[in-house]
Formats: structure tokens, sequence, C-alpha cells
């Protein structure tokens, strides 16, 4: 079976844990909207979120980052008056030498990506979403920020106003991301943030349409839990944008695609409202607390 899982941020490496034990053939396509320049290298969270958690080097306890990392040159950056605010740990800043070189010369995201995933041994495929450039950027009371800059260096505790997708109006999905749609069985939307992981994907042109027109089955496990998420700030940055912050809203905002969500048995009372939206639901134990359960998920949510 192909199945092509869309991806963003901790949330959607645990039940990437889960898809790659199944034995199905697999394709990770990634949010690149939080990608950031960081000390001069080009860095990308949900790329390396998604390789090195199917590497088998993920830090779980964090749930980003390589597991057993040291942050020296970190701590020497700050010594010499440096930004530490994002923390690359040392392992992790070569994954990020590597791309920075390879992109500068001249080579896409696209194939810097798949270098990477060859040098780490990895079976599935990973790709992102598109070559063009895309950032997340959060409307403050003081102006826009990187996503990275709300969430990472100010915590989310700014007030958002609003949230747009620089450069995604003027980006295109690779011939590969079109191509894996196009053969896929399965269309997974992991339980990322639907605004910061899933949308930047959205706002590409012709990407929802994509999705609507495949004849896969397309599924999502929802990331929230009455109006609260898994994790991060998705409640607050839904509210911004005007979607409900809770299951409906997920159903709402996919409902172009979507053919089933699978929503916590705690918010049964919602799945009335998500089936009026022609969208099937199905209650589970959506808490990923170990790999049995990340494992249990991915079966629901292939074979739903």
């Amino acid at each position: 079976m192909r199945v092509v899982a869309l991806a963003g941020g901790t949330g959607s490496a645990k039940l990437l844990r889960g898809l790659s034990a199944l034995g199905v053939n697999l394709t990770v396509v990634a949010n690149i909207g939080d990608n950031v320049w960081m000390h001069g290298l080009y860095v990308c969270p949900d790329l390396d979120i998604a390789m090195y958690t199917l590497a088998g080097l993920a830090d779980k306890r964090q749930g980003w980052g390589i597991k057993g990392d040291t942050f020296r040159t970190l701590a020497q950056l700050g010594r010499i008056g440096e930004p530490t605010w994002f923390a690359l740990g040392d392992l992790d800043i070569a994954t990020q030498i590597v791309r920075t070189r390879l992109l500068r010369e001249g080579l896409t995201l696209t194939s810097v990506t798949e270098k990477l995933r060859r040098a780490f041994q990895i079976a599935q495929t990973i790709l992102p979403l598109t070559d063009d450039p895309i950032e997340t950027r959060v409307l403050t009371p003081v102006g826009y920020a990187h996503l990275q800059e709300f969430w990472v260096r100010d915590r989310g505790r700014p007030v958002v106003r609003g949230v747009a997708y620089k450069g995604a109006p003027r980006a295109r999905c690779t011939r590969d991301v079109e191509d894996a749609v196009k053969k896929a069985d399965r269309i997974i939307l992991c339980p990322a943030n639907p605004v910061t992981s899933i949308g930047p994907m959205l706002a590409v042109p012709g990407f929802s349409r994509m999705l609507s027109r495949t004849k896969a089955r397309v599924t999502a496990l929802s990331p929230m839990i009455g109006k609260a998420p898994f994790s991060g700030p998705a409640a607050k940055l839904m509210k911004a944008v005007g979607m409900r912050p809770d299951s409906v809203g997920v159903a709402k905002m996919y409902s172009e695609f979507l053919d089933s969500l699978i929503v916590d048995r705690s918010d049964a009372d919602v799945s009335v409202e998500i089936e009026e939206l022609g969208i099937k639901c199905i209650l589970s134990d959506t808490l990923m607390r170990d790999f049995p359960a990340e494992e249990r998920l991915s079966k629901e949510l292939v074979y739903a």
C-alpha cells in the first residue's frame, strides 16, 4: 500500500514512527513554512524531525533534535555575542552545514533532502512540499514575526492577530509530490498544528485541489482534545485566524478533501457536526503515550 503522510512537528513524528512499522510504502511530505536561517545555516525543522525519527535518531523526550546531542557550539556562540534562543545541537549542526552547502551549490531542497535521506539510510521517502521558499509569519501587536521567533524565542506569549504564509502564492508543488499524491492509496494528515504545519501546504496554489481530486482515501488524526491541542499553540492560532479551536474546526478546514477524521472518544459530542460535513468521524483514544498507541492509531488511519 502506498501511503503519503503530510507532516509537521512533534505530533507528526509520533505517528510517523507508527506508520513506519506497518510495512507500507511510506512517503512523508513535510511542511517547510517554519524553515529558518540561523547562524548562516538553513534549518528545516519539520524535514529534520521526520528524518531523525525515521532514522531512529530522534530525541523522543524533547520531540526534536538528535538523542544524546550536546550544545557546546551553541554555548560558544553565546559567549561571542550571538543569539542562542534557537537550540541547535552539535550533531544537528552537521546536517545544517551540509544542507546549506548543497543549496548554495545549486541543488534543490528536494535533491538535498534525498541526499540526506540516503546518508541516514532511511528506507522511507521524505519530500518537501515545494522547492520554493515559504515563511510562516505571525502577526503580533508589534508586527509580523517569523514563526520560530513567535514560538521559540517569545514562547508563544504575544497576542496573535493573524497568520500569513509569505511566498506561498508564488510557490509550486514539486513533481515528486504530485506523483506521490497521484499514486497514493492513502493520504494521511498527521496530528499537526492545522495553522502552522498543514496551513502552509494548503496555501500553495493547487495543492488542496490535488488532494480533493485524488483517488486515494484521505484520513486525518485530529490534534485537538476538546478545545486544547496535544501540544503547542494550535488553539491560540486557530482562534486568531477565525477557526473554531476544536476537532470541528479541523474538520471544516480539511472538508474540501477529507474522507474521515479520527477524534478522541472524549469528544464524541462533536461527531454529528463532523459527519454533517460529509466526513466520517471515528472515535478512538488519540493520545500517543507509547509506541503501541502510535502503531494502533497508524493502523486505524491506514485502514479507516
